[in-house]
């Protein structure tokens, strides 16, 4: 029981480093959108305006913190291998991190809730989005849409949308930039 105790302080140690790692990275972008930046604004670039990347051989983990199964607290961590549109040359990575709000724990439910913070490291560097997921099942992926956070590298001061669709076992990430 001690090594089992042991075990869980150690994770919620963990989750806690994560999680204040998250949110400084929250508000370095959220100051970093705020802030001007005149030597590479590519917010106003034409070409720019879309990016699609997609995603494939996801690891999946759902680390169960409460009660058995699924309730509130829970996590979801999900990372992959990020390739160009074509889906054959890799560029990159996906990192998700999500905890329950909501479990599907009524009948009536379908979905449990969760408040997820994705980042996708990508050629010169990463773009953040969050938001709210409904998934059916905790082990698989679920298709939606988020707002952009914030960037870092050339992509400092960007906003707008992520939507993700299932393909298969792809995922296809379509990041919509706004000024």
């Amino acid at each position: 029981m001690v090594v089992s105790t042991r075990r869980v302080r150690v994770l919620l140690v963990a989750m806690a480093v994560v999680g204040m790692a998250l949110g400084l990275i929250a508000v370095l972008g959220a100051v970093g959108s705020a802030s001007p930046n005149n030597t590479d604004d590519h917010r106003h670039d034409k070409n720019r305006s879309t990016l699609t990347v997609v995603s494939k051989k996801h690891e999946n983990k759902v680390v169960d913190l409460g009660a058995r199964g699924p309730s509130q607290g829970d996590l979801l961590l999900t990372n992959a291998s990020l390739y160009d549109e074509s889906g054959k040359e890799r560029i990159g990575r996906f990192d998700l991190l999500c905890a329950i709000t909501d479990p599907a724990d009524e009948p009536s439910e379908k979905a449990h809730i969760a408040q997820c913070t994705k980042t996708f490291t990508l050629p010169g560097g990463e773009i953040s989005v969050e938001g709210v997921a409904a998934y059916p099942n905790l082990s698989g992926l679920a298709p939606g849409f988020n707002a952009i956070s914030g960037g870092t590298g050339k992509y400092a001061g960007v906003g707008g949308e992520q939507r993700f669709e299932l393909r298969g076992k792809k995922v296809i990430d379509t990041f919509h930039f706004i000024e």
